[in-house]
């Protein structure tokens, strides 16, 4: 029989091979402060910053909101959608958009945010219904291992992820190919906005970029450049690979390294320094979280990796909780209808189906698809807040 002992120098052993290799491995970098204030491709006002933009940037972001509101002023509502991260748990808003569709009230949205998968499904939810197809697909039949594979220990010198990531950087390039930015232009142009959200590690800010109005430049390198940030915002520290992000000044060759969205927030809608305070109009804000909102109590095995994986999803769930919070109260602010769906406790997910599996996104989609069919997915107040937050409209 194997020691104790001797399993653990064993384990110590992999992990010290891990992080040689990985230090073996290239990581040249171009990367300078200065392309905080800087845009790829040279594109114009593509991206601003969640919090502290570069000295002007707000002014300007400003100047253009109040444009957008005044071109706004003789519609009946805007609507908007903020979709948070939550990985396979997609399949929570691609049911409820499914659903929506079918009620017959699903409304044109002004403006579309997403964080992660939320990137992926705010594509198709800025679109609209005659996307729902793709949606159902991608959620309901399609699992982990069409995705991403494994590396083995030697190929962390040429990369740095434990996840082989090409079959789902694939899917993403077939999906938003040329004809399909050409759509998002197409939509950004009657003054609708596409906006989501990646983490610069270098900077450690959540970059917020217009996908619509990069698409309207309409050339391979918006394409390329969409799909980029797209997988970028998906890019889980250490299980995928950074993305880098390439800048030109003066001849000169720049580079950020770009994560997960949700390493900052797990949803997001605008910065609290844009003010829609002036729309003049009724404001809806729907916030869908991919994820639960509620603690909930599960014995922890006495084992390092049991109360790692524990004190992650723990801090995940209440960033999530302090996001949701935020956006309320931000909505409150700006006089907005605030919505929210999420995945509650009475969701049953299929037994022993793994939470990367189809199975489990089926019983998902369903779940949330039914809730919205039922008139029951929306809450008008976060759960962590007491009732007397609630603001009688």
């Amino acid at each position: 029989m194997q020691s104790f002992g001797d399993s653990m120098v064993r384990r110590w052993k992999y992990l010290l091979l891990v992080i040689f290799l990985s230090a073996c491995s290239s990581t040249e970098r171009s990367a300078d402060p200065l392309t905080y204030t800087m845009m790829p491709l040279s594109f114009e006002e593509i991206r601003m910053w969640d919090e502290f933009n570069p000295e002007g940037l707000n002014t300007m972001i400003q100047t253009n909101t109040d444009i957008w509101i005044e071109e706004h002023q003789g519609k009946q509502s805007l609507n908007y959608l903020a979709l948070s991260g939550g990985g396979f748990n997609g399949a929570f808003s691609a049911g409820i958009l499914t659903a929506w569709t079918e009620q017959g009230d699903r409304p044109t949205f002004d403006i579309v945010t997403g964080i992660s998968t939320g990137a992926i499904v705010s594509v198709f939810a800025f679109l609209g219904s005659e996307y729902d197809d793709v949606l159902t697909e991608l959620y309901t039949e399609t699992d982990f291992n069409d995705l991403f594979s494994y590396r083995n220990i030697f190929s962390l010198v040429r990369h740095q992820s434990i996840l082989d990531t090409s079959p789902f950087e694939k899917k993403v390039r077939q999906i938003v190919n040329d004809d399909l930015v050409t759509e998002i232009a197409n939509q950004s142009r009657s003054g609708r906005n596409l906006i989501i959200g990646t983490t610069n590690i270098d900077n450690q800010r959540l970059a917020l970029w217009n996908i619509s109005r990069i698409a309207e430049h309409g050339t391979p390198q918006a394409t390329a450049l969409i799909q980029e940030l797209i997988i970028a915002s998906s890019s889980i520290p250490g299980a995928f690979p950074a993305r880098k992000i390439l800048f030109e000044l003066g001849g000169q060759q720049f580079d950020e390294l770009h994560v997960d969205g949700g390493v900052v927030r797990q949803v997001f809608f605008a910065p609290s320094w844009v003010d829609l305070r002036d729309v003049g109009v009724e404001q809806n804000l729907y916030v869908i979280r991919n994820g639960s909102l509620k603690s909930e109590f599960q014995p922890v095995s006495h084992r390092l990796s049991h109360i790692s994986e524990r004190a992650i999803s723990t801090l995940m769930l209440n960033q999530g909780i302090g996001d949701v919070e935020h956006i309320y109260h931000n909505a409150r602010q700006q006089g907005m209808k605030f919505n929210l769906a999420y995945i509650d406790e009475d969701f049953q997910p299929p037994q022993e189906a793994s939470p990367y599996s189809d199975e489990f996104m089926t019983g998902l989609f369903e779940y949330s698809y039914e809730k919205m069919l039922e008139r029951e997915a929306w809450q008008s107040l976060p759960p962590s807040l007491p009732e007397y937050y609630q603001v009688a409209d």
